[in-house]
């Protein structure tokens, strides 16, 4: 009588191998430091625009954190309440693999008060990398 476990037992190794290199060829390749920033900041600024400080608070550094608080923070963004519209603009990200840093410039359309017109200005933010994450770097 043959031995029937013994075609079952090379069939299961087989499917065993195969899933193993389509798993491999299924890794994902990293994001350019662009993307990544992109998604980042995009979250970021969704939370600028919903006014919610401590939730773009939460993309500072922990250094940061520990030296300051979201209130402070929020201080860099006094002027959000004219703010009509923001988008992200151009990424730059020449200085990520020597310096960890990228700058996002943000597009901003706003009415000051007595202000017959929208007007739209360009702010940069800087984005450095720590520890393979992206934060925004606030302004003095």
């Amino acid at each position: 009588m043959p031995d029937m476990h013994k075609g079952t037992r090379f069939e299961l190794v087989a499917v065993a191998i195969a899933i193993a290199i389509l798993a491999g060829c299924a890794t994902p390749v990293p994001d350019s430091p662009e993307v990544a920033v992109r998604s980042r900041a995009q979250a970021w600024l969704d939370a600028l625009m919903a006014f919610d400080i401590e939730g773009i608070y939460s993309f500072t550094s922990p250094a940061y954190q520990s030296a300051h608080s979201a209130g402070y923070y929020s201080r860099n963004y006094a002027g959000r309440g004219m703010w009509k519209t923001a988008g992200l603009g151009d990424i730059s990200c020449d200085g990520a693999k020597e310096f960890g840093a990228c700058k996002v410039r943000v597009v901003v359309t706003f009415r000051g008060f007595n202000m017959q017109e929208d007007m739209t200005t360009e702010l940069t933010e800087t984005w450095v990398q720590i520890d393979g994450i992206w934060y925004t770097q606030p302004r003095s």
